[in-house]
This record gives C-alpha cells, structure tokens and sequence, in this order.
C-alpha cells in the first residue's frame, strides 16, 4: 500500500512540476507561415530564464502579468506586417484563459532590449489576433503566450503575413533510367530535387495514388509499371507552403510470353534439349551442364534434378523469364534373383539399361566379404552366370555394389542383395 501512494505521488508531482519544452525564450518553438502549431501553459514558470523576466522589469511591458508563459518565435522573410492568429482555446483548470504579445529583441534574450510591436490581449478564453506592424526583414521576433497563476490552457497559434510569407519550393523528379520509356520489368529509382525548402519530406504517388514518403532526397524505387503510368511528388517543407513536382509519364514497352519449355524426366547420365521461346536472344543458366547457354535449344546433360533458369529478351532489349526443371531418374533395374541352371532362362543377372553407363562398376561380395565377381562395364558378354574362377556357386543371398561412374566427376552407388537360386 505505501508503494502504490509512493508511486501515486511521484506521478501526480511529475504532472504537476513538468516544464513546458517552450518555457524559455532560449528554446522558443519556431512558427512559420502557413504552420500553425499546438501549444500549452501546463508547467510553464514566471521567471523564464536568468536575464529575462517577465513583467514590469520588461522594457515596454505587458497588459498582463506572465504567470505561466511559453515562448515562440518567427523571422521574417520581408518588411512588413505579420499577424499571430491564437485559437482553440481550451482551459482544464482556471477560466482566465491566456494572454499574448509580440516582442522584438534587439539582443536575443535579453529582457533590456525588449519592444513591444503588437497589440496586447489579455485572460481571453475566445480567438484573437496579435498584429504586429512595421516589422523588419530577417529579424526573429518573439511571442509570449501566458495564462495566469492557476490556468492552465491549451492552445493553437498560427502566423501569416506577408512578413513572413515564404516562397513555394520547387521539385523536380527524375528517374534513374534517364527516360520514361521503361520495360515492364524494370526497377526505377525516381529522386526529388528541391530547392527553397528546408528539411524536405516527399511524398510519391503513382498514377495519382499515395505510395511512398522518402526524406532528405532519398530515392523512391518501384517496378511493374503500367503503360501510361504516372509518378509525381509533393513537398512538405519545415515552413511555407506545400510544393508539387513535375510528372512523368512511362511508356513501357508490351510484355511478351516467354517459356522454358515443359518439365522433362530423363535417366541418369543422358541428355535433353531444352526448348526455350518467345524472345529474340535467350541466356541460361546454370551453365555447367549445358552445350551453350547462349542458343534457344541448348542441350543439357545434369548429373541431378535441376533447375535451369532462361532470360528472353524482346526485340526491344526487355528482359523476360522462365524456368524448367530436369529431373534426374536412376534407371538401372538390378534383380534380385536370377537361376544359372542352364535351362535358357534367367540364367545370368540381367541390370537394365546398364549399358548407359559404360563405365560402369560391379562388385558382388559372398556374406564373408569375399569377392566372388568383378567388372568395369556391363555388356551382355560380361554378365555374371553365378560362377567364381570357373566353378558354380552355391544357392546363397550374395551382395553388390553398383557404381554408375560417368567420369571422375559423377558417381552413383547402389547396393543391395542378389539370391542364386536353382
């Protein structure tokens, strides 16, 4: 329980005792045309930093005493008027509502050099205006908004006049490509180019639909355009107005329908062409299996399942892609069985389609790990009749190993187990 009033406490106080981020006119927050801005009193103090106080020791003081003020400030692009619009006005305690006034210093910060050159409102719970006259080209002018002991209110505050009209900025897009004529494909980087604007921020739209927001120039970057798309921006500046960019129009060139050609099964250590088309030139890749990666119809001769990936390019140099897979099969059958009892049937140990792999080799073992046959290559003239150095085996379970050696490179091994029976 004392925890909880502790920490119910050192809320409460930090509610209570929290200073305005404005509360000096050292760290008065900047207004500009056409920004209005939020503010409050909550927390702001009478003595706002060491040399300047408000009230009657401020050269051309106030109609009212500045028990809780806060601080801004504007420069002034032009001689002339300026008028600070203060609205919405929204007190949570007190009623007095807030007072205002337009300083110029001739020393910043300095409460000795202070002018008054606006009116002066005081305890106004309703909108109202400073009109400040007569004003000074590139010169920072201060506002004090302040409420009175107990008030503490909300508000908003606005400046406009032509002493502080600022210039729209200017914005120019561009795109990486150094054209607007694109293929469908493309990834284009589009950058902003501002000027009369600080801290830029742009926003991107695509055939007139939000899209992006970059800052500080960063580049926008978008693919798969529509022909006749187009891209423009907006600019949003720490001051003055908003500022619209150029438009491009992309043409893009058509879209063409490319294909690798259909998924193909082939056995271990043969080949297959593969059939690309729609396009002008093509490129494939992996490389390494193919008979040239350059030609439409290369012949590939994986070693494994593979993917080969193909670039088209269109007459107009557009690139487009496709992919078929080439799926490797290991098409040996080697029985388990066979009876060399001279009988014309079954009488050797047949593997099918063994004669792809002409290098080929088989070992058989007896179950002591003798070898009881051996070969490099598997033509019928060399299949085992289940002797060893000439003499019949007996009926047993004996056991292989195959290689499917193609070169140095490629090799498959099967083993498993083969019965002679008579």
């Amino acid at each position: 329980m004392k925890q909880f009033i502790l920490l119910s406490f050192i809320f409460i106080s930090s509610l209570g005792f929290s200073q305005a981020a404005n509360n000096a006119c050292g760290s008065a927050t900047e207004i500009c045309d056409s920004r209005p801005k939020t503010g409050t009193t909550r927390g702001a103090t009478a003595s706002v930093c060491a040399t300047c106080s408000d009230g009657a020791t401020v050269v051309g003081s106030a109609c009212f005493d500045m028990h809780k003020t806060v601080w801004f400030q504007f420069t002034t692009t032009a001689a002339g008027a300026a008028n600070i619009a203060v609205s919405g006005i929204n007190c949570s305690t007190g009623f007095n509502g807030v007072s205002g006034i337009v300083y110029n210093a001739t020393t910043p910060c300095n409460s000795a050099t202070y002018t008054a050159v606006s009116n002066c409102v005081a305890n106004s719970t309703v909108n109202f205006n400073l009109n400040a006259a007569g004003l000074v080209a590139g010169r920072t002018y201060y506002v004090l908004i302040g409420s009175d002991a107990v008030s503490e209110c909300g508000f908003d505050i606005e400046v406009t006049g032509p002493a502080v009209t600022v210039a729209p900025p200017t914005l120019v897009i561009s795109n990486n490509v150094g054209t607007t004529t694109i293929c469908p494909e493309d990834i284009v980087n589009f950058f902003s180019n501002t000027s009369n604007c600080t801290n830029p921020i742009v926003d991107w739209f695509v055939d007139g639909a939000y899209t992006a927001t970059t800052r500080n120039g960063d580049a926008f970057s978008r693919d798969y355009f529509a022909n006749g798309s187009t891209v423009n921006a907006l600019v949003n500046c720490d001051c003055g107005p908003t500022g619209s960019s150029n438009v491009l129009t992309l043409n893009v060139h058509p879209f063409i329908n490319v294909d690798a050609g259909a998924y193909t099964n082939i056995p271990f250590g043969a080949s297959t062409t593969l059939n690309g088309s729609g396009g002008v030139t093509y490129s494939w890749s992996p490389i390494e299996t193919l008979s040239n990666p350059n030609i439409r119809n290369p012949i590939a001769t994986p070693l494994s399942a593979t993917t080969y990936f193909m670039t088209a390019t269109s007459p107009e140099g557009c690139n487009f892609y496709s992919e078929v897979i080439v799926n490797v099969l290991d098409s040996v059958f080697i029985p388990n069985v066979f009876t060399p009892n001279s009988d014309g049937v079954n009488d050797t140990w047949e593997i099918k389609l063994i004669d792809q792999f002409p290098k080929a080799e088989i070992t058989v073992f007896d179950r002591w790990g003798q070898i009881v046959f051996k070969t490099i290559g598997y033509p019928t003239s060399a299949r085992w009749d289940g002797t060893f150095n000439g003499k019949q085996l007996p009926a047993s379970t004996y056991y292989y190993t195959v290689s499917l050696s193609i070169d140095s490179e490629a090799e498959r091994i099967r083993t498993g187990y083969v019965t002679i029976i008579y």
